[in-house]
């Protein structure tokens, strides 16, 4: 119970974080300008062809297909290893998010950078959902293979992967000129938040439907 507190109370300091950056983002928007324009020119100034080529693919891992085509595969993989509570815990995850950023864009009705887009995205940016798609996938991927590890090592190593990922993909938004850097960081603030919300009700489940035999 003491767990599910600390998880409810990070959880509920992330959504009020979130809530702080979109009330800027809706009502006071240039005072985000100095930071977001700051951290545009560092990340761009990367900008090479090669650079260009390795964020427009990375980029794909956060996006509308890739995100869909990883979560059917771990789908398929988890019922055939009788890991039901685990789809659940995925499976909702992405989709309730997927669900609130579009309903939060709508509510926030933040226009996309000014800046020359590298690749082509329509719709609106905040949050970034690229960004909240990519640490509820990779986060709950991260959970549910470190629950099944037993080396200390490999688990270290999963994480620092994942965690890589998540980065990259939020960083390939930016320097593909697409969203701000605080569109990343209320994807990035939605997704966690999510998913510490839901953490503890999955781990109970677990728990109570491997005892009973429902599940491996």
């Amino acid at each position: 119970m003491k767990l599910k507190k600390s998880y409810h109370l990070y959880a509920s300091f992330g959504l009020v974080l979130f809530v702080m950056l979109g009330y800027l983002v809706k009502f006071y928007p240039d005072t985000l300008h100095g930071v977001d324009s700051s951290v545009q020119s560092a990340v761009r100034s990367w900008m090479s062809a090669n650079m260009t080529h390795f964020f427009r693919f990375v980029t794909n891992f956060g996006g509308y297909i890739f995100v869909p085509v990883i979560v059917i595969l771990c789908l398929f993989f988890f019922i055939f290893k009788k890991w039901y509570v685990e789809v659940i815990f995925l499976v909702g995850n992405v989709i309730v998010v997927a669900l609130l950023v579009q309903f939060l864009k709508g509510v926030y009705g933040r226009t996309r950078p000014s800046l020359k887009h590298l690749v082509v995205e329509n719709g609106l940016s905040f949050p970034s959902g690229h960004a909240s798609a990519s640490i509820v996938l990779y986060g709950a991927l991260m959970v549910l293979i470190c629950q099944r590890l037993q080396s200390s090592e490999l688990k270290w190593l999963v994480r620092v992967i994942f965690s890589i990922i998540i980065v990259l993909i939020g960083l390939s938004r930016i320097y593909l000129g697409v969203h701000f850097p605080t569109d990343i960081l209320g994807g990035w603030l939605l997704g966690a938040s999510l998913l510490l919300a839901t953490f503890p009700f999955y781990d109970e489940i677990r728990f109570k439907w491997r005892f009973k035999g429902v599940q491996r």
